[in-house]
This record gives C-alpha cells, sequence and structure tokens, in this order.
C-alpha cells in the first residue's frame, strides 16, 4: 500500500517538470492554479519526499540539482503513463478545455476559418481564445500560458517541439483598379511609389515581415504610411486606397474572399520567393495530453490542406 506521505500525482510530476523547464516556480504554479505559498509548499513536500533539494537558486532562477537530473527520466516515464491511461478516458464531445493560442494576424483569419469549425462540431463544449504577446513569446508558450505558438522556430528550449508550415510566397495585395494591376513586371523602385501598409504581428523576437529582404539596401519604413496588428483593418485601408500591402499568398487568399474589390498581384521569382517561414510550436509539458493532441492536430491539418 502507498505511504499517505506519498505525494504522487501526474499534475504534481508536471509541476516538477515545469519547473525545470521555466526556472521559476511561481510561474509553474500558475500553471496548475496553485498561489505561490501554495506551489512553495508542494516543491516542500516533494524536497522532503526525495530527501534532496531538487531546485537550487542561480541568479534568480531556479536550476535542477544532479538529483534532479537523474531522477528526470522516471519521472517523464511516470507522466508518460498516466497520459496512456487518460487517454482511454478521454471523451472529446465532452471535453471542457480552455485552449490559448498566439500568432501573426496574418495568419489569424484563414488558419481560424479551417481551426474554429471543426472545433465547434467534434468539441462544442470547448473554447478558444486568441492571445498577443509582446515579447518573450516563446517563454510564455514554456511557462504554460498558451498552449500554441505559431512563430520562428529559431532558438527553440529543448523541451519545445515543432512543425514546420507550408513555406508561403509573397505576393501584393492591392485594389483591382489599381495602377500596379496592369504592370508586366513589377520591380522593387515600383513598389517604392506607392505607399504601404505595414502588418505587424506586434511581436519583435519570433517574427520577420513579409517586407523583409525586398527592400535590401533600403529603408524598408520609408513608404510606409499606416502600420496596424488588425488585419481586416489593413484591407479594409487597402480596399478604399491606392495602400499597397506585401503579404502572403495565403492571407491575401483570405482578405480576397473578404473585401470582393481587392485582388492579388504576383511578383518577379526573386522577390516572392523566401517567404517567413514559420512554425507551429509547442511545449513538451502538453506533448502528451490527449486533449492537446487533438487541438494542435487540427492545426497541423490545416497546415497539410
Amino acid at each position: 500500500m502507498p505511504s499517505k506521505k506519498d505525494p504522487f500525482n501526474s499534475d504534481h510530476i508536471d509541476f516538477l517538470l515545469t519547473i525545470a523547464d521555466t526556472g521559476a516556480i511561481g510561474k509553474s504554479g500558475e500553471k496548475f492554479n496553485l498561489s505561490p505559498s501554495a506551489a512553495t509548499r508542494l516543491l516542500d513536500r516533494y524536497r522532503y519526499f526525495f530527501g534532496d533539494p531538487l531546485f537550487v537558486v542561480s541568479k534568480g532562477v531556479l536550476l535542477p540539482t544532479s538529483y534532479f537530473h537523474n531522477l528526470r527520466p522516471k519521472l517523464e516515464a511516470f507522466l508518460e503513463l498516466a497520459s496512456t491511461i487518460r487517454e482511454r478516458d478521454f471523451d472529446l464531445k465532452h471535453c471542457r478545455r480552455h485552449f490559448k493560442f498566439s500568432c501573426s494576424p496574418g495568419f489569424a483569419p484563414s488558419m481560424m476559418a479551417y481551426v474554429l469549425p471543426r472545433i465547434l462540431s467534434e468539441a462544442p463544449e470547448c473554447t478558444v481564445e486568441h492571445v498577443s504577446i509582446g515579447e518573450s513569446p516563446i517563454s510564455v508558450l514554456m511557462s504554460g500560458d498558451i498552449d500554441l505558438l505559431i512563430g520562428r522556430a529559431v532558438g527553440l528550449p529543448q523541451q519545445a517541439h515543432y512543425a514546420d508550415l507550408k513555406t508561403g510566397h509573397r505576393c501584393l495585395l492591392v485594389r483591382k483598379d489599381h495602377p500596379l494591376v496592369f504592370k508586366d513586371k513589377i520591380t522593387v523602385d515600383d513598389l517604392t511609389q506607392y505607399k504601404r501598409v505595414s502588418l505587424s504581428s506586434g511581436r519583435k523576437q519570433d517574427w520577420r515581415s513579409p517586407d523583409d529582404e525586398i527592400f535590401s539596401g533600403r529603408n524598408k519604413n520609408d513608404s510606409v504610411f499606416f502600420k496596424t496588428d488588425r488585419a481586416d483593418m489593413a484591407w479594409k485601408a487597402i480596399s478604399e486606397s491606392d495602400l499597397i500591402l506585401i503579404s502572403t499568398e495565403e492571407s491575401a487568399k483570405t482578405a480576397c474572399t473578404l473585401y470582393q474589390n481587392l485582388t492579388i498581384v504576383d511578383l518577379v521569382p526573386h522577390l516572392k520567393l523566401n517567404s517567413p517561414k514559420m512554425a507551429i510550436i509547442w511545449s513538451d509539458s502538453k506533448h502528451r495530453d490527449p486533449a492537446h493532441q487533438w487541438f494542435r492536430n487540427l492545426f497541423l491539418q490545416w497546415r497539410q490542406d
């Protein structure tokens, strides 16, 4: 029989692994709805149980002890076993999870047009929230504050998983009677003749604009007239003026569906290619969760389609 002093359950093991990944007990506790004092008490229980501090403070960050490093594979095996047992009882129709994700505004419309109807059909009791993140999106993801991040898979920690999105091509989004519609080959000089809309993600670290590399050797912001992180505002402005937007093709197709007087203009090959490559990213703490597996698979299916 297990001792009453035995603190083991899968959430608590996940809590310890989250501390190891984030180096912060407060953030790790928030993920499991624990107050700072409750998180500290729970960690103390495990320290007493194992007879080891498990984590030590170094420059304000909790670092795993050598004992925890040796213990970690066993904890992960325990968590995987618990996940396998949970998966057998996972009832998608009655799942009531609240999922959070973050992505650039250019991706959001076409992605949500695919994902949301499937969530409503397959898991009608679930809810979804898009979260705007200004700084350190990877840290926010790894702390458990969001479930998925659409961003660049650059400098990821070892505990992150990702799947590349299909590479998009650049194009030009303009109104149908814009003068550039009637040009055979559009050059960079042609683009600089018109004021542009810049559709920003609001994030500095993991997002490169479709404008990048096109204006090599120039100040790409010189001709920016209107900057926004709202795709609908950008598209509306373009539909009623001579403003132009350098966009990815998927985002532009969505814009043309919503605004009938917009059209896509092809760029010459050397301007069209090398659009910023993005990825769907999630943390290892969510990797074996059956509800999360279902949620992220919707995004992976969107990528394939």
